[in-house]
């Protein structure tokens, strides 16, 4: 009860839309995280990561059967315009050169783009090709998500003073591991815009301008919004979006925005529409489907309560599904595990509204900015 009473209230302000609108928005593609499954193996005997953690369980970088069978699914259902649904995937474009960051002592940091991953990485050499032709079939629409899925600064600095656990886990080509300490405000280094310093801004300022520079190569098209690793980010981080033209920020129901001088963050609640004060929009997830993150809870039922809330209130559903939950290297149920429900939330969702939109997050600014 407590749960429906929430739903509805975060789908109370904002503009009221009659059209019956869906957006998936998935996250974290292109980034490396357990590289295989001798490395999980050799991380939870060292006690680097922990056994009920899905995304070290479960969260690798996506491989040509993975795409395949992914799209196979979406391909299978159509809108009401003919429109088969459609992944914003929110796309990682690069992870570190872990070869030139050791030949150079850890001195700086290198990265590869995420295409040069894919041809490192075994059953992954058709990956790009696969998702390239997703994005002309309309299955897959591309969006920034950071030059890597990693906090540099401060990796790079454990492993100048010799930190034995990332260096392990290095050596191993990950950086996935977890770390508590008085000095991170996260359990682990995977938040991007997270940072304590003037030195360390300035760094995250020149990777979202490289980064934007990679994806606008890789793509051929620009990113017009962006969402946040970890949804960790402030109104700095805002600013340099929009010297560099992106206008709208995905991202949950909260921002967490780092406090200065603490290990704490500030939770800001958004809504769809919401915008700041350099009158960019945030879009706001307003619905999950998640199966890796809790075998226990029935996600088909759970995301078609929200999306009938949101569609009761006049606001679009805004579906977050994040890559693992379709992703076979590491446990292969898993994958078939979230293609399954995927497969019954689809049918469910075009079955009960025959008239529904599927867009991108692209699309949905345009509709609510």
């Amino acid at each position: 009860m407590l749960e429906a009473i929430k739903k509805n209230i975060i789908n109370i302000p904002g503009k009221t839309i009659n059209n019956k609108i869906v957006v998936f928005e998935s996250d974290d593609w292109g980034s490396i995280r357990i590289p295989n499954k001798q490395v999980y193996n050799d991380l939870l005997n060292k006690n680097l990561i922990t056994l009920n953690d899905p995304f070290s369980t479960f969260d690798c970088l996506e491989n040509d059967e993975d795409l395949d069978l992914l799209f196979n699914v979406l391909s299978k259902f159509k809108d009401i315009n003919g429109n088969s649904p459609i992944f914003t995937g929110n796309t990682v474009v690069g992870n570190p050169d872990f070869k030139k960051i050791k030949e150079n002592s850890f001195s700086c940091y290198y990265n590869e783009n995420f295409i040069d991953t894919y041809k490192n990485h075994a059953n992954c050499e058709n990956a790009f090709n696969i998702t390239s032709k997703a994005i002309e079939e309309k299955l897959f629409f591309p969006q920034f998500h950071a030059k890597e899925h990693l906090n540099v600064s401060q990796w790079l600095g454990l492993l100048k003073n010799n930190d034995i656990n990332f260096k392990y886990a290095f050596d191993l080509n990950c950086f996935a591991i977890d770390y508590k300490s008085i000095d991170n405000r996260r359990a682990n280094l995977m938040a991007t815009y997270d940072y304590h310093s003037d030195n360390e801004l300035n760094e995250i300022n020149k990777s979202i301008k490289e980064g934007l520079k990679y994806f606008e190569s890789i793509f051929k098209m620009h990113s017009r919004t962006t969402i946040a690793p970890c949804y960790v980010w402030d109104s700095k981080i805002e600013s340099i979006f929009l010297e560099n033209n992106v206008f709208c920020f995905q991202g949950s129901r909260f921002q967490n925005v780092p406090l200065p001088n603490t290990n704490n963050f500030k939770k800001i609640f958004h809504y769809n529409g919401d915008k700041n004060k350099n009158k960019q929009t945030y879009l706001s997830r307003n619905a999950l489907f998640e199966p890796s993150l809790n075998q226990n809870i029935d996600w088909v039922d759970k995301c078609m309560e929200s999306i009938s809330i949101a569609f009761k209130w006049g606001k679009p559903a805004v579906i977050g599904t994040h890559r693992i939950n379709f992703m076979g290297s590491l446990v292969r149920e898993n994958r078939e595990n979230g293609l399954k429900k995927l497969d019954k939330l689809l049918k469910a969702i075009t079955s009960k509204w025959p008239e529904v939109q599927f867009k991108t997050s692209e699309e949905l600014f345009d509709i609510v900015k």
